[in-house]
């Protein structure tokens, strides 16, 4: 019966053991390992400036899609890496534990819906004749990919992580939070494919011929009509009137988005082989993995989308 209570104590909250009793950190570390205090601190500075930093962009340029993508995935990272520094803190307390890793999973996800954001500002600027599908249906198509990938990876994550709390089986929850992590993948390979393609015909002046384009067209979205005499954006409708000027600045924006999914690319195949490990694997109970692969791939998809941040490069008025 003491042994059963013990038991029971200990997963409820080790520190409250006898001192000879209790397990020591490197066994019963949610982590299998202690998160070291200097890693924590740069990446909590640096997601913290790169949060504010695009803040401030999507008020100043009034992007305010930037505020519930870019801003809201940033928080994520931000209060993830916090729940680390309470857990270094704190390390047999399962709360920071899970805390971490339901938002750390999250947060790119949020990012790519920004980048599917810009290509559709890309493809209004340009003209949707050189898109297979309207600006419109790529945010609609994707960011529904992005929301299952969330509830997937948001239900497994959350799932899995009280399982290991309570000392359970997590096979079953680490399946669905893999499952999100490859669903993101796969429709990230999808949009990089078209998003290339935009940018070759707009490059190559080969628009879609409009029979090809009608299979892909839906009666909910009629086309819009032509700008207003005087628009500064009615030149742009016209396929053989493309500014240079405007491919150049589209063809930059679109590097920023390529970048920034490679480097949510290169985090999801470490997410996807660290979970497919287990929670005892190689990859997951070595924190070097995760601070290079994970924490420092997100900041460099955070600071490329600022640098190539549509406020500096599209017209400045009619793109909100």
């Amino acid at each position: 019966m003491l042994g059963a209570a013990l038991h029971l104590l200990a997963r409820q909250d080790p520190s409250m053991l006898p001192p000879d009793q209790r397990p020591t950190s490197l066994t019963e570390s949610p982590y299998g390992y202690v998160p070291a205090l200097p890693n924590v601190i740069a990446y909590l500075a640096v997601f913290s400036l790169l949060t504010l930093t695009h803040l401030g962009l999507g008020i100043k340029y009034k992007y305010y899609s930037a505020i519930v993508t870019m801003v809201a995935g940033g928080l994520l990272e931000v209060i993830g890496w916090a729940g680390r520094l309470w857990s270094n803190q704190s390390l047999l307390n399962w709360n920071p534990f899970i805390m971490q890793i339901c938002c750390l999973i999250l947060g790119p996800v949020f990012f790519s819906a920004w980048d599917y954001t810009i290509l559709g500002f890309c493809i209004k600027v340009l003209g949707p004749q050189y898109s297979l599908i309207g600006p419109n249906w790529y945010l609609i198509i994707f960011i529904i990919a992005d929301i299952i990938s969330l509830v997937l990876q948001a239900v497994g994550g959350g799932g899995a992580a009280v399982q290991a709390q309570r000392f359970e089986d997590t096979t079953s929850n680490t399946r669905i939070m893999l499952a999100g992590i490859l669903f993101q993948l796969g429709t990230t390979t999808i949009f990089l494919i078209l998003a290339a393609d935009f940018m070759w015909r707009v490059v190559a002046r080969k628009p879609y011929s409009d029979a090809t384009r009608r299979r892909f067209a839906f009666s909910c979205f009629k086309r819009k009509k032509a700008s207003a005499p005087g628009s500064p954006n009615l030149a742009l409708e016209k396929a053989d009137d493309l500014d240079p000027k405007w491919i150049r600045r589209s063809q930059y924006l679109l590097l920023g988005v390529a970048w920034a999914s490679v480097m949510i690319y290169i985090r999801g195949i470490y997410r996807s082989i660290e979970l497919a490990q287990g929670w005892t694997g190689h990859l997951m109970t070595n924190e070097v993995y995760f601070v290079w692969l994970d924490g420092f791939m997100m900041v460099l998809c955070m600071a490329g989308l600022a640098v190539a941040h549509p406020g500096f490069l599209l017209p400045a008025s009619g793109w909100s």
